[in-house]
C-alpha cells in the first residue's frame, strides 16, 4: 500500500512538472531527455515495488509497472501538445519509455 501512495505522489509531481509553464529563456538542450529518462526510471521503479507487493506473479508486476509508466508518459506528452505554452516531443516519449524500461528492470 505504501508504494502505491509513493507512486501516486510521484505521478502528481511529474504531472505538475509537465504542465507548468517553462520560464522564458530556459533551455537545457539534450539534458531534458536525460531528465525524462531519470524521472520515468524512478517512477517505474516505484510502480514495480508497488506491483510486486500486490501482483500474483513477477511477470504481472513487470507488465503492470511498465504499462502504467509508459501510458502515463504518453498521456502527459499528449496533454502538453494541447497546451499553448508547452510542446509534445517524440524524443521525450522515447526518453520516458527507455526510463520506464530501465526502472522496471532494476533489481528489486
Amino acid at each position: 500500500m505504501v508504494w502505491w501512495v509513493i507512486s501516486g505522489g510521484y505521478a502528481v509531481l511529474i504531472g505538475l512538472l509537465a504542465v507548468l509553464p517553462v520560464g522564458p529563456g530556459v533551455s537545457v538542450g539534450h539534458l531534458d531527455k536525460l531528465g525524462h529518462l531519470c524521472e520515468y526510471a524512478i517512477f517505474a521503479w516505484c510502480l514495480r515495488r508497488a506491483a510486486t507487493v500486490s501482483a500474483s506473479s513477477r511477470l504481472t508486476s513487470l507488465v503492470l509497472a511498465l504499462s502504467l509508466s509508459i501510458s502515463y508518459g504518453l498521456l502527459l506528452e499528449g496533454a502538453q501538445g494541447w497546451l499553448g505554452y508547452r510542446s509534445a516531443e517524440w524524443g521525450d516519449v522515447i526518453a520516458n519509455t527507455v526510463g520506464a524500461i530501465l526502472g522496471t528492470w532494476i533489481k528489486q
